[in-house]
């Protein structure tokens, strides 16, 4: 997600909020990473959790929860994450 495209569409402020609240959400995941869906179709380990009208795409590695991608819903992952 492209924080200008926000800013431009929504303004500042919600812009802010909502990448605030995404991060929110990726907190929430390192503590609980086993509350996504897991994503065999875009690879193996990859889960994917909701945000908003974003899907944050994600995998554990060495204990550690590493957000590889975060696209729109509307989006096709495999046309977006197949080099991830």
């Amino acid at each position: 997600m492209r924080r200008e495209y926000s800013e431009q569409a929504w303004g500042r402020e919600q812009a802010k909020k909502y990448l605030l609240g995404m991060r929110e959400t990726i907190a929430l995941l390192a503590e609980f990473p086993g509350q996504g869906t897991v994503r065999q179709d875009v690879g193996e380990g990859v889960l994917s959790f909701p945000y908003g009208s974003h899907w944050l795409f994600y995998r554990i590695e060495k204990e550690q929860l590493v957000v590889f991608a975060v696209l729109h819903q509307r989006m096709v992952p495999m046309e977006h994450l197949a080099e991830r």
